[in-house]
Formats: structure tokens, C-alpha cells, sequence
């Protein structure tokens, strides 16, 4: 996350897309990698309620090129097609399915991202029917219950650490193979890492620790711990259900 996305990251509701995008990433390779509170390895994108795409995770990966971790992933658009043909995998899944909420515009921004994340590792070739061509976009659609993939890659290099899951067999024809990894921030676009100048929970007095904003005209102190600052008395009011623990220790 770069500084500007920490403290959005961090509000009640977050209308930032990419900030939401990235922390989707983020609870899908922590669940699977065991390190936040629930561990699991099929995940589902919930939007109000509504779930059209469920991602395996049979494996995690090093990219050394790039020095991060890639979930190498399947994903199950849920298309009414073929929805009764992988009941017997849904069915099997369901305890273990973890929930991930989406918000905002992430649904087509998840659209879009996942035929991308598709292309990063493809071994299959686009067919001479390929939907893509025929339609002349990618992905086929933007909206919830559509599925944004060709039909090219459907059931192709499905590695064997997805294989030897029994319980996945019967969506095994129409998953299509992704790389999952962190989208991280640049320097030279935003400040990231910048914590001396950014507020945190422990100390810095530079910015807003709400909205990240100057003061009106200066910033002021909680007059309790004098450690967080706050741009005015709506933002220190809308900030202090997350300070107040800190604040009282």
C-alpha cells in the first residue's frame, strides 16, 4: 500500500477502487498462506451477497524475478451453463469456502483484472473461435453474473497440486488457470513507506490521521496522548472508535 492508500485503507468504508483490489489480493494470499485468522484455499468474490466467481488456490509460489509471492490460482466464473455440472465441487467446498466482499466498483475492475492475471502465465494458445475476436473486447462483460473470460483456456494446464484435490474434480473442466500477486505502489507515483511524514497509530503529527489532509489552518493534538493529529474536530470524532484503545493505553 503506499501512504495515501494506508490511511484509506483504514476508514470505515473505503471508496477507493485499486486500494479495495488490494486488500482483496491481500486476504487471499494471507488466508491461504495461513497467516490470517481463517486459513483456506477456495475463496469466493461477494458482492452484496452475490457470488459469480470462486477462486482455488492449490499452491503458493516465489516469484524470484520480481521478489514477491504469486498464488497460483484457478478461477470458476460461475456460469449458469454449466453451474449443475460443478455442484458436486461447490457443494464439497462450502465449509471451507471463504468469503471475499467486494465494494464499490471492484466487481469490474475484477473483470478486468482477471483475464489479465489469466495472460500472465497462459501455456494454452487462442483459438480460431476465440470469443475475444469475435466480440472484439476483453473481457466479454463488466457486470456481475457475466462471465468475462473466452472459452480458450477453460480445463488447460491444470497443474496437479489442483489435480489430486478429489473434492475439486467436477470444476476441473471449466477453471481457467491465474497468477494472483501483490500490486504494490511506486515511489515516484506516491509517497510509500513515508512514515515519518504520515501519521501512525504510535506517533507523526504531519498529516491528518483521518483523511491524511493539512490542518484548517494547523493541524490539532488529541489532547489525551498529544500523539495523533487531526485536521478538525469531524475528523478526530470520525477517527476516534479505531484511536480510542490506543489513546486510553
Amino acid at each position: 500500500m503506499t501512504d495515501r492508500e494506508r490511511i484509506l485503507r483504514d476508514r470505515d468504508i473505503c471508496t477507493d477502487t485499486l486500494t479495495n483490489v488490494k486488500a482483496t489480493i491481500h486476504s487471499i494470499l494471507g488466508c491461504a498462506a495461513g497467516t490470517l485468522e481463517r486459513q483456506s484455499r477456495v475463496f469466493s468474490l461477494n458482492f452484496k451477497g452475490n457470488t459469480d466467481t470462486v477462486i482455488f488456490v492449490p499452491a503458493l509460489r516465489l516469484d524470484l524475478a520480481s521478489h514477491t509471492l504469486v498464488a497460483d490460482a484457478y478461477v470458476l466464473p460461475l456460469n449458469k451453463n454449466y453451474l449443475r455440472e460443478v455442484e458436486k465441487t461447490l457443494v464439497a467446498t462450502f465449509k471451507e469456502l471463504c468469503d471475499v466482499e467486494l465494494h464499490g466498483d471492484e466487481v469490474a475492475t475484477w473483470k478486468r483484472l482477471l483475464p489479465a492475471l489469466a495472460e500472465r502465465c497462459r501455456t494454452w494458445k487462442h483459438g480460431p473461435n476465440c470469443e475475444f475476436v469475435a466480440k472484439k473486447t476483453i473481457p466479454l462483460s463488466l457486470e456481475l453474473d457475466n462471465d468475462p473470460f473466452c472459452s480458450c483456456g477453460k480445463g488447460k494446464d491444470i497443474s496437479a497440486a489442483f489435480r489430486k484435490e478429489k473434492k475439486w474434480e467436477s470444476a476441473t473442466p471449466f477453471v481457467i488457470r491465474i497468477a494472483i500477486s501483490p500490486i504494490f505502489g511506486v515511489p515516484y507515483v506516491e509517497s510509500v513507506g513515508d512514515f515519518m511524514n504520515t501519521m501512525s497509530e504510535e506517533s507523526g503529527c504531519e498529516k491528518c490521521a483521518r483523511c491524511g489532509g493539512p490542518g484548517k489552518p494547523k493541524l490539532l493534538v488529541c489532547g489525551a496522548c498529544k500523539n495523533m493529529s487531526y485536521c478538525s474536530a469531524g475528523c478526530q470524532k470520525e477517527d476516534w472508535k479505531k484511536h480510542k484503545l490506543a489513546c486510553k493505553k
